[in-house]
C-alpha cells in the first residue's frame, strides 16, 4: 500500500503542517509500504521530497519545499493515479492507493483538495470536500449550526460594506474580536477594545480573507477543547482539555513561537454535567457539519458554566503541543494507534471503492 502524505500548502500555518507532517510520518512510516511525501509550497508547487528533509524541519527552522526534491504533478488515468515529473516522466512507479492530508489552512482544510482527491478517485483520511468547507468557513459554520441551537457567541459578517465602530459596539459590546472568516491557528485574528485599534484589527484580518467575521468577547471565559474520532460506527469523543493562554488570548504567537505561550491542562477541571454537554454539542456539531473520521472541537466556558461553540477543526494539529494527540493520549491512544486508526479508515474506504 502506498501512501501520499501530503502537507504545506499556500497558507499562514504552512509551517506547522510541515511538523504535523513530521509526526505523522513518524507512525506511518511502520505501518504502510510506502509513503510518499509531497509538500505543496507556498506557491501551490508540488514538491517530492526525501524523509531525511522533512524530519529535518522544525518551528525554529522550518525547511524550504521551493529548495527541494523535486516538482511533481498528480495524473488520473481513469484507474489510478501516479506522479509525473516535469519533463512527463513517472517520477514514482507505483501508483497512490491512498492520501493523508495534513494541510492546515486554506487548500487543506477549505475542501479544495479533497475535491481534487474526490476527482482523481483518490481514497484519503479525513472529512470530505462538503464538510471541509462547512466547517472552515466560520460564517458558514455559523449559519447552519444556527439551525440547530448550537449556542453561539454574538457575531456580525462583513463582506462588502463595512459598518461603523459605532454600529458594531451597539450590537456586540466591547471589546470584540476580529477574524478572517477562512483562516485557523488564530491567524489575522484581533482584540478590539476601542475605536482606535479598530481599523488596524480589520486591516490585518483582511489580508487573509475579503470575508470577516466580528464576535463578542467572552470576558473571564475558558478555553476548552475536546477530540472526536469515527470508530465502528460511533462517534467517540475524549474528556476535556483546557488552554490557558500567557497572551491577550490564543495567538499564533502564543501556540507556536512563544514556548511558555499557553498552558494546556489534560484533564480540565469541569463539572461532569458540564464535560457532558460539551461532548454532545461537539458530537451534533461534528455530523451537522459533515465531517467524517476525526476533528477537534473547541469551546469557550463562562464563569457560570454556560457553554459557547467556538470553531471545529477537521485538520486538527499533529505537533507535539496539539490538543487532538494529547487528548487522546490521555484517553489511551497514542500517536501510533491514531495514525494506524486513521489510516484504516482510508483503507477501508479504498477496498470498497473497487
Amino acid at each position: 500500500m502506498t501512501v501520499a502524505l501530503i502537507f504545506g500548502g499556500p497558507s499562514a500555518e504552512h509551517d506547522v503542517s510541515l511538523v504535523s507532517a513530521k509526526n505523522i510520518f513518524m507512525h506511518l512510516e511502520t505501518l504502510a509500504d510506502k509513503v510518499l511525501l509531497l509538500g505543496i509550497t507556498k506557491d501551490r508547487l508540488w514538491k517530492l521530497i526525501n524523509k531525511e528533509d522533512l524530519l529535518a524541519t522544525n518551528f525554529e527552522h522550518p525547511i524550504d519545499l521551493n529548495q527541494l526534491g523535486i516538482e511533481v504533478f498528480c495524473k488520473y488515468d481513469g484507474h489510478n493515479v501516479y506522479l509525473y515529473d516535469q519533463h512527463g516522466n513517472k517520477a514514482v512507479e507505483d501508483n497512490l492507493d491512498l492520501a493523508f492530508p495534513i494541510i492546515h489552512g486554506p487548500f487543506g482544510e477549505d475542501g479544495e483538495l479533497q475535491n481534487l482527491m474526490s476527482e482523481w478517485n483518490l481514497p484519503f483520511v479525513g472529512t470530505a470536500s462538503a464538510g471541509c468547507a462547512h466547517a472552515f468557513d466560520k460564517a458558514k459554520t455559523k449559519k447552519i449550526l444556527s439551525d440547530f441551537d448550537i449556542p453561539q457567541t454574538p457575531y456580525l459578517l462583513i463582506e462588502e460594506e463595512i459598518p461603523s465602530f459605532q454600529e458594531i459596539e451597539s450590537k456586540l459590546g466591547l471589546p470584540f474580536f476580529v477574524k478572517p472568516a477562512n483562516m485557523g491557528s488564530s491567524v489575522g485574528i484581533s482584540k478590539v477594545k476601542s475605536e482606535a485599534q479598530w481599523k488596524d484589527a480589520l486591516k490585518e484580518a483582511q489580508k487573509f480573507d475579503k470575508k470577516i467575521i466580528l464576535e463578542t468577547s467572552v470576558e473571564n471565559c475558558r478555553e476548552i477543547e475536546c477530540a472526536l474520532l469515527e470508530e465502528d460506527g460511533i462517534l467517540k469523543v475524549t474528556g476535556l482539555g483546557e488552554i490557558k493562554p500567557n497572551h491577550e488570548f490564543y495567538s499564533y504567537d502564543a501556540k507556536y513561537i512563544d514556548p511558555n505561550g499557553a498552558e494546556l491542562i489534560i484533564p480540565a477541571s469541569v463539572d461532569s454535567g458540564v464535560e457532558q454537554n460539551i461532548q454532545d454539542i461537539a458530537k451534533k456539531c461534528f455530523e451537522k457539519l459533515d465531517c467524517r473520521d476525526y476533528a477537534r472541537a473547541d469551546f469557550f466556558l463562562t464563569p457560570d458554566n454556560q457553554v459557547y461553540f467556538n470553531e471545529i477543526n477537521t485538520h486538527p494539529g499533529f505537533t507535539n503541543i496539539s490538543m487532538f494527540p494529547s487528548l487522546w493520549k490521555q484517553a489511551g491512544l497514542d500517536g501510533k494507534q491514531l495514525v494506524s486508526h486513521l489510516l484504516e479508515k482510508a483503507k477501508a474506504r479504498m477496498e470498497n471503492s473497487h
